[in-house]
């Protein structure tokens, strides 16, 4: 009798335990994975196999998705539900649907709602294989609507940007087949997947920012991660060579830290966030890896100017992007702009063409102001900023011969300081 017992509750426990929920305590709605404010909808959504967090390929039984309590779904309770694999993360664009021969249906019919939950169980379950990332896609066929305060009635949480990819119209049922495009979103359904089994450390976190790879990273960056489902807490580590906690090492957090200690310029670092559940931490984290900006320019300041004195002269400044705006913008020229980098010439009585380009696919929009005078008197000479991001600028002066005329090539921003980035300078004698 006691075996029975046991192997009862074992049984029990096994059932309950094969289960993965992802975000269930979510609190917004969105149109997934149907939209119950228009009359038809088809909608396809991509969960990461790092988000799964699967224990091993196994079979899918089922689906739980979640409604808002006041909403009703009695009229978009028409479903057919499909499964598939995808490599993909997230859809490039609106007609990027993952192709209905990939998806499996394994369910079609009529859904509740109960206990504000819609549970989806497969006529036939679906094998996942924990290799792949999984795509939940649904339709839904009944022509009316449930209005719910003019808005959709399921739980949704944000995620990876373009991770769902929907469409919802009242022309007529979508066919799987060809669905007519449409509109991304940068969130999912909060769900319960039946049938898989949980791995024993919780999933680990997807990185905001700084993305793998990223460059000009600011030394002292906020950086962020998407919560995972059912973590407490976050340790973050940060070193100067793969593996390495040198810099941080396991500081507990929540989901985003900033270092205390600037970073150092122009460095490699290798990040690793885990996520900690009941004191039990992700297992198998990748490192991200980014570069922070370079060194402050030398020629940050008018006193540091560099000096033209051969022509044609030219130069890239690559480290624009860590000019600072030292005391701000400066207004000595009728349109203010940002304080950048600086360069100068000696005047000769000719007149000069002053252009600055943005060469390997830098957006900057600069601003040109040419002074003449000293770094503590200057007088404005002239100013040009007829284009906008990655636009040429080219502005023409004259010189009286023993002047000094400092240039100054920053964001044309008034009042706000943006950073500047690459661009080259170009100053011909005429």
């Amino acid at each position: 009798m006691k075996r029975i017992l046991l192997l009862s509750l074992l049984l029990i426990s096994l059932v309950f335990n094969a289960q993965i929920n992802i975000n269930i305590g979510s609190t917004n709605v969105g149109t997934a994975p149907v939209s119950s404010f228009f009359s038809y909808s088809y909608v396809q959504q991509i969960y990461p196999k790092q988000e799964v967090n699967a224990n091993a390929a196994g079979n899918i039984t089922g689906l739980t998705f979640y409604i808002d309590p006041s909403s009703t779904i009695s009229d978009s309770s028409n479903w057919t539900v499909y499964l598939g694999h995808t490599t993909k993360t997230a859809f490039i664009s609106g007609t990027d649907w993952i192709p209905s021969s990939q998806l499996t249906q394994v369910f079609a019919g009529t859904v509740t709602k109960n206990n504000n939950k819609v549970e989806v169980t497969f006529t036939t379950p679906f094998t996942y294989n924990n290799t792949d990332n999984l795509v939940i896609a649904a339709k839904e066929n009944a022509p009316s609507i449930d209005i719910n305060n003019f808005d959709e009635a399921f739980k949704v949480y944000p995620h990876l940007p373009y991770s769902t990819l929907y469409y919802k119209g009242d022309g007529a049922v979508i066919d799987p087949a060809s669905p007519p495009g449409g509109i991304r979103a940068d969130y999912k359904s909060a769900v319960t997947i039946s049938g898989l089994t949980p791995r024993s450390t919780p999933a680990c976190p997807f990185v905001l920012y700084p993305t793998n790879n990223a460059q000009l990273v600011a030394l002292s960056p906020n950086i962020k991660w998407f919560p995972v489902s059912g973590a407490d807490s976050y340790k973050i580590s940060i070193g100067t060579s793969s593996g390495s906690t040198n810099v941080i090492n396991q500081v507990v957090t929540g989901t985003d830290f900033t270092p205390s200690t600037p970073l150092n310029s122009n460095t490699n670092y290798y990040l690793k966030v885990s996520a900690v559940s009941a004191g039990v931490e992700s297992s198998g984290c990748t490192e991200v890896i980014f570069k922070t900006i370079p060194p402050v320019p030398v020629n940050d300041v008018c006193s540091g100017a560099l000096l033209a004195s051969a022509f044609p002269y030219s130069y890239t400044q690559s480290d624009a992007v860590s000019a600072t705006n030292n005391a701000g913008n400066i207004a000595v020229c009728p349109d203010a702009m940002n304080d950048g980098t600086w360069f100068k010439l000696i005047g000769d009585g000719s007149q000069y063409s002053i252009k600055v380009t943005m060469p390997g696919g830098s957006t900057f929009d600069p601003q040109v102001d040419v002074y003449s005078g000293t770094c503590s008197a200057l007088g404005c000479v002239g100013t040009m900023d007829n284009g906008g991001a990655a636009a040429t600028e080219t502005i023409t002066v004259p010189t009286v011969a023993g002047t000094e005329y400092y240039i100054n090539v920053g964001s044309y921003e008034e009042t706000i300081d943006v950073p500047e980035d690459v661009f080259t300078i170009t100053i011909t004698k005429l």
